[in-house]
């Protein structure tokens, strides 16, 4: 279960990046105290575009019981909620080895992107019926 979380959390980065040209909502970028350039807002603007079209074709399903319902920008992080059913053992690998993985797995575009906007990724895993959350951060230094 943990290698296919490995390449789950990379295939919601991708996939919720995949043609965006970055952006995110006004003062949530990871640099909260800094003014955007207008190639930040730009980038910001697009990526928020590219978030709403993924939220309206969720939920998906995608394998080993898990489901995308969610991506958002909060507090200068790309975040991605996903749920699975009360009882499942899911064991989420928040390891520097993992995050290694996910990154490279994101993409040298996608990961520029974030940089470029000082934003981080969190992939929050949520509990059907318990509200149980297990979280993995990667920060923007860690990108």
């Amino acid at each position: 279960m943990t290698k296919i979380l490995k390449l789950f959390t990379a295939a919601v980065l991708v996939f919720g990046m995949s043609s965006c040209s970055g952006s995110k909502n006004e003062g949530e970028t990871g640099s909260e105290n800094k003014e955007l350039t207008t190639k930040q807002k730009l980038m910001l603007k697009g990526m928020e575009h590219e978030i709403e079209k993924v939220n309206k074709e969720l939920p998906v399903e995608t394998g080993e019981g898990l489901t995308l319902t969610k991506m958002a920008i909060e507090d200068g992080y790309l975040v991605s909620t996903c749920t699975y059913e009360e009882g499942t053992e899911l064991e989420i690998d928040d390891s520097a080895e993992n995050k290694a993985n996910i990154i490279e797995a994101a993409g040298e575009s996608a990961v520029k992107r974030l940089k470029e906007l000082g934003m981080g990724l969190k992939y929050v895993y949520v509990e059907d019926g318990t509200g149980k959350t297990q979280t993995i951060t990667i920060t923007p230094e860690e990108l």
